[in-house]
């Protein structure tokens, strides 16, 4: 037992004191005087050891001090005397793994939890978030030795809903890949809700629009992207890599470079797919192979080192060299801009 909690035991708080220095405590918060705080929650606990209130506000004057491995402590003691409400102190706990990068404590406890089914459904939703980003994380092997088609159908539901709203992009591209795969058409909306989501990858929004039209989804929706605006119908859609534009493109890369140098071929059109992906649904502008299939080959030997004339090869692809400059500078953005490596549409998508 600490000295604190000794010292508690024998004080006898005069009426009302215990109430006032939370309260003082909680005042003392708000106006981010953190050290105030912590002093005056310590007093109360002083005076009252299983008090829930000052336990948590000690736990929340550390974490504004930014005292986390300290607070950790704490909430880990409150959950285990069972003090105060449990699962709001488990949210705040496993919060504060997560930022401490203790991925596989997350996955063990929360699991642990998971498996007795009484989760409520207010904490729900953030505690699969947390389960599902610290799997991706971490270097267990408890994700994988549970496939996800093998689990209860809700909490699978539950778990791929929480990774498709996460804002970390590998665990919600993991959720959306696995949606896929599976199929759960019980997650269409969430799918449609990530396709017009402006701030998610353009990667992302395309291999969900991509799904819907997999699954000949026939509710119209209006995508925006820039400047762009579109109402559609997904099923209606041509799957990227299979549009005029990109059979187009495709095939003069391949006239011009499959017997000349392959790996040059490879990069040409691995940078095409990139562009094509990121503006999916609406086609690359100018919507013209021949200056895309110039421009693509242009950066991909500029990648390579490789000395090239521009006039000799807008030349080759019949296109004026201004185009391909303004072509050009569009493709370099993106390829600076775009987060995820183009390499993860591989499997569904084919120039």
């Amino acid at each position: 037992m600490s000295d604190a909690r000794k010292e508690g035991e024998n004080i006898v708080p005069f009426p009302g004191v215990l109430r006032r220095l939370v309260e003082k405590g909680m005042e003392e918060l708000k106006e981010k005087h953190a050290e105030e705080a912590l002093s005056l929650f310590s007093q109360a606990v002083a005076h009252e050891w299983g008090n829930p209130q000052a336990r948590f506000g000690v736990v929340l004057s550390l974490i504004e001090l930014g005292q986390q491995e300290e607070a950790v402590k704490h909430t880990d003691a409150l959950l285990k005397e069972g003090i105060g409400d449990y699962y709001e102190t488990l949210q705040v706990h496993v919060s504060l793994l997560v930022q401490l990068s203790k991925y596989e404590a997350v996955v063990h406890l929360l699991e642990a939890v998971l498996a007795e089914n009484r989760l409520p459904a207010r904490h729900a939703e953030m505690l699969y978030e947390l389960l599902h980003f610290s799997r991706q994380m971490s270097d267990t092997t408890a994700y994988e030795a549970t496939p996800l088609a093998e689990k209860p159908k809700e909490e699978m539901i539950l778990e791929l809903r929480a990774g498709l709203h996460a804002r970390n992009e590998p665990a919600q591209w993991q959720a959306l890949q696995t949606v896929h795969r599976l199929r759960v058409k019980a997650l269409r909306n969430d799918i449609r809700d990530l396709a017009c989501d402006e701030e998610a990858s353009p990667f992302m929004r395309t291999y969900a629009l991509f799904i819907l039209y997999r699954w000949q989804d026939d509710e119209m929706l209006t995508f925006k992207k820039d400047e762009q605006v579109l109402t559609l119908c997904p099923r209606d859609l041509q799957a990227p890599g299979e549009r005029k534009l990109d059979q187009e493109v495709s095939k003069l890369l391949i006239q011009q470079l499959e017997h000349i140098d392959p790996v040059l071929l490879d990069i040409a059109k691995q940078l095409y797919q990139t562009y094509a992906l990121s503006n999916y649904p609406f086609l690359p502008d100018p919507s013209c192979g021949r200056i895309w299939g110039c421009t693509c080959h242009l950066v991909a030997s500029k990648q390579l080192g490789l000395s090239i004339d521009l006039d000799a090869l807008s030349h080759n692809y019949q296109c004026e060299p201004g185009d391909v400059i303004k072509a050009e500078q569009a493709l370099v953005a993106c390829e600076h801009t775009l987060e995820l490596d183009a390499k993860k549409g591989d499997l569904w998508f084919h120039t």
